[in-house]
């Protein structure tokens, strides 16, 4: 039988870390105005991501948690016969939090916990044709970063974090009976009559790993209104251990009297054959599906951003991002089975860099109210030939708005709304390169709620 295509859906790993999966919405301050942040981060902690330096004359003691809940939908529509399949994702909650020190009017410390990569791609397996490449794809990275931030002179403030890093992916993928080649024989299964689409094998993998990234940052105060910032997040490789198990999934189907299949005493050419018994041999403890370790390293993309922030009036600020991920380091990724019936596999992915532009602005309505907005691009990562279910992938276009609230002299609310509008793309929904066979539909709408309480 030929080999389980499962080994395309370890592809993952070069395919959800992308800018589809990268999340920069990590305070709901910085979320309001698109996430600008380079050079004037907020109040609530946040900059230990966006931009170390920015702790750097943060007083007192600081604490902040919050929440962005994701809410996605989108779909793929085929080519030939116009159907429509729809994502089945979940409600996605993405936490932030973080705490902030003064130590001395030159020095603030802070800590702080964020992920800035992961997300969920969830299909109906009932009816989705591309569940034989992926039907749930989930990925996490946590980053918890104890920071530094240090005024170095009046004009320019620096930074340092190292995070460390904790990471898990989760897949699902189901097998096609059609394809696989009959045990003993040179023909497939279709030429027995098999549909297409016929479910026989659900596998399943859990990995998780770890290391360590630094982030490093900057702000000139260049005059009374104008500041310019940036950071730089290291990438990190990652070794990934983990377990794949194969559960056979019945077909109930019967080859007639007369059958090519000849394999005592599972099946013989003068009796009927069930299609069960059959597949059934490649389960077992030693077979190509058997249960076991698997390995494989990615790793999570550099990025840095560079922006500056611009005071009109006394309540009025403008300011302007852009950012940039290097997903080209996904130039080969080897998944390795410990069970040696399963054929190890080295992928070559072909990810491209990506540029966000982030464009921001606050007006301070009154001493406890502030109102922000915000629109912002990304690029797309994933080229042609990797747009697939694991991640349907393009440019998007973004939008945003937020209000903070100082509820009392010490607590702090912010809130804020973000629309991702990606464009149609292309893609693939079988693992047979046939090319692209159809149309995907992205969008999201994400919710943020953080709280800052200064002791």
């Amino acid at each position: 039988m030929r080999r389980f295509p499962f080994l395309a859906l370890l592809a993952v790993p070069s395919l959800v870390a992308a800018q589809g999966f990268g999340v920069y919405e990590h305070g709901t301050c910085a979320m309001g105005r698109a996430g600008v942040a380079a050079a004037r981060p907020c109040e609530d902690g946040s900059a230990i991501f966006f931009n170390p330096a920015g702790l750097a004359g943060r007083s007192g003691i600081r604490a902040t948690a919050g929440v962005t809940v994701i809410t996605a939908s989108g779909g793929f529509i085929d080519d030939v016969t116009l159907d429509e399949f729809g994502l089945d994702n979940p409600t996605i909650p993405v936490p932030h939090a973080y705490f902030t020190y003064q130590v001395s009017p030159k020095i603030t410390l802070g800590l702080g916990g964020y992920a800035p990569y992961g997300l969920e791609t969830r299909w109906k397996i009932d009816d989705f044709q591309g569940r034989f490449l992926g039907y749930n794809t989930e990925l996490r990275a946590i980053y918890v970063q104890p920071t530094i931030g240090f005024q170095a002179t009046p004009s320019l403030k620096l930074g340092m974090g190292v995070a460390y890093i904790n990471s898990g992916i989760e897949l699902h993928q189901r097998a096609d009976l059609s394809t696989q080649t009959v045990p003993t024989q040179a023909f497939t299964f279709s030429t027995l009559g098999i549909p297409n689409g016929t479910d026989f094998a659900d596998a399943a993998l859990e990995a998780n790993g770890s290391g360590f990234a630094v982030n490093l940052g900057a702000i000139w105060q260049v005059s009374e209104r104008l500041a310019i910032g940036g950071h730089y997040l290291t990438s990190e490789h990652i070794e990934y251990d983990g377990d794949v198990v194969f559960e056979q999934v019945p077909t109930g189907l019967v080859l007639p009297l007369g059958h090519p299949i000849n394999l005592p005493p599972i099946c013989t050419l003068t009796a009927p054959c069930p299609i069960d018994n059959v597949t059934a041999t490649q389960f077992g403890p030693t077979a190509a599906l058997a249960d076991g370790a698997a390995t494989t390293e990615i790793t999570l993309p550099a990025q840095f951003s560079f922006g500056f922030a611009y005071r009109l009036a006394d309540s009025w600020m403008v300011m302007a991002d852009v950012q940039h991920v290097v997903w080209s380091t996904f130039d080969e990724v080897t998944i390795d089975f410990a069970n040696a019936s399963t054929p190890d596999q080295v992928l070559e992915p072909t990810n491209d860099n990506t540029w966000g532009f982030r464009f921001g602005a606050e007006y301070l309505f009154s001493p406890k109210v502030t109102f922000r907005g915000g629109y912002l691009y990304h690029t797309a990562a994933s080229p042609d030939e990797f747009v697939t279910p694991l991640l349907p992938e393009a440019d998007r276009n973004e939008f945003t708005l937020g209000a903070g609230w100082r509820a009392t002299p010490k607590l702090h609310l912010d809130f804020a709304y973000q629309n991702i509008n990606q464009n149609d793309r292309r893609g693939r929904v079988f693992p047979v390169a046939v090319g692209n066979t159809g149309v995907y539909e992205f969008s999201a709408h994400l919710f943020g709620l953080t709280a800052s309480y200064t002791f």
